[in-house]
């Protein structure tokens, strides 16, 4: 299942945006068109307010990075306190989860050098969550993430592989990850798999990241229905723990993988009517053009027939 470089990072960005929005949606029935584009979740205001946040931050981020050609984490925090000054109370603030969201930009854009995307991920969160050696939980989205852009992303071994990449053992999100691989092997159902990874609740004595079952429910909603973005999302909504930073991951690692054409129409169309939605495809397409090396990102103009991939993954005829 090959499809553009422009397709999946359209994806990914309206798919995490599409996400958090589904999951603010309390009306079943109303998941596509307008009404899905309605924040109606009684009480939820303020987690809906601080989402919302982390996503203008790696907007922010996406900015900066078309500006400078290259991370800049003074310009990235400058242009999000500009943008927004809130934003900068949020700094060392955020759990790994939401951090995941927040630097998604530094996965599209590196996601073809896994080296420098090791080196910067932990300065991304040295700064919004606040220790460097947090990042486990960030590297394996964006892990995730890269493979999905390489054409190189197995779901039956994405757990094992991103296991092996972190490197690490006996963590608390390795073991979530693990359970998640097995009750997938299993096909159990959402609440046994919610039951499964909420069962653990602290980890050698030591305060745990509780965020990090929400990357491994992002990971199980995905991996479930791996070519369905509609059926990962919509189970993702239905999961009531941190239900909107899941679906928010959820939205993006569906929306990689399965490239802005696998999102269903509807959906495509209620986002096309908002704001928001059209200015997450124009930041695909400026972010693209600067990672692809456009000399002036300003006359880029939208284009959806553009071939253009990561080295070696688009084979001569």
């Amino acid at each position: 299942m090959q499809y553009s470089l422009l397709n999946r990072f359209r994806g990914g960005l309206l798919g995490s945006f599409v996400g958090k929005i589904l999951s603010s949606n309390s009306v079943p029935g109303q998941v596509a068109g307008k009404a899905m584009l309605t924040p109606t979740q009684p009480g939820d205001a303020q987690s809906s307010t601080t989402l919302f946040d982390w996503s203008r931050i790696a907007d922010c981020g996406i900015e900066s990075l078309i500006r400078c050609g290259r991370l800049d984490l003074e310009d990235w925090v400058l242009h999000s306190g500009m943008v927004q000054p809130s934003l900068l109370s949020l700094k060392s603030a955020a759990g790994s989860s939401e951090t995941a969201l927040a630097t998604l930009p530094i996965a599209l854009f590196f996601h073809d050098d896994q080296v420098k995307l090791r080196q910067h991920l932990p300065q991304a969160v040295a700064v919004w969550q606040g220790e460097a050696e947090a990042s486990e939980g960030v590297l394996a989205v964006a892990f995730a993430i890269a493979l999905a852009l390489t054409e190189k992303l197995d779901v039956a071994t994405l757990i094992p592989q991103t296991i092996a990449y972190l490197g690490t053992s006996q963590t608390f999100l390795v073991q979530q990850l693990e359970q998640v691989q097995s009750l997938i092997e299993k096909g159990a159902g959402l609440d046994t798999t919610l039951a499964q990874l909420r069962r653990e609740r602290s980890h050698g004595g030591k305060p745990v990241d509780y965020s990090a079952t929400s990357i491994a429910l992002a990971f199980y909603c995905f991996l479930y229905t791996p070519d369905d973005f509609r059926l990962s999302l919509l189970r993702a909504a239905r999961i009531r723990y941190q239900t909107k930073i899941t679906c928010g991951l959820t939205g993006t690692l569906s929306g990689v993988y399965n490239g802005f054409i696998g999102i269903p129409t509807g959906w495509q169309l209620a986002a096309n009517r908002t704001t928001t939605g059209i200015q997450k495809l124009q930041l695909a397409d400026r972010l693209l053009a600067a990672w692809s090396g456009v000399y002036d990102i300003s006359v880029v103009q939208p284009c959806q027939q553009l071939a253009v991939a990561a080295p070696h993954v688009i084979q001569p005829r």
